[in-house]
């Protein structure tokens, strides 16, 4: 499992170990068969989906904060499934 937080991954490695923690979303997501948000720091707003898209294995993306683009998100191929909608 991988994972990228650039605001918490300090405290988040003592909360998680055995997680794989990379130095961008695009590199946590290289070969992954989902997705899933549970912040809402700037740097997701940014994604792009596209791109993401061509990175993963598989085409989920679970957003706990309903943050993420739910158009951009399907637009580029994705299920999307917003927690709480």
């Amino acid at each position: 499992m991988s994972a990228y937080d650039p605001i918490a991954e300090d405290e988040a490695r003592k909360l998680m170990p055995g997680v794989d923690f990379a130095d961008s979303a695009l590199e946590a997501l290289s070969g992954a068969d989902a997705c899933i948000v549970v912040t809402e720091w700037p740097e997701f707003a940014e994604l792009d989906w596209s791109a993401v898209r061509g990175r993963m294995a598989g085409g989920l993306v679970v957003d706990g904060r309903n943050f993420a683009d739910r158009g951009a998100v399907t637009e580029a191929g994705f299920i999307y499934e917003g927690i709480g909608r």
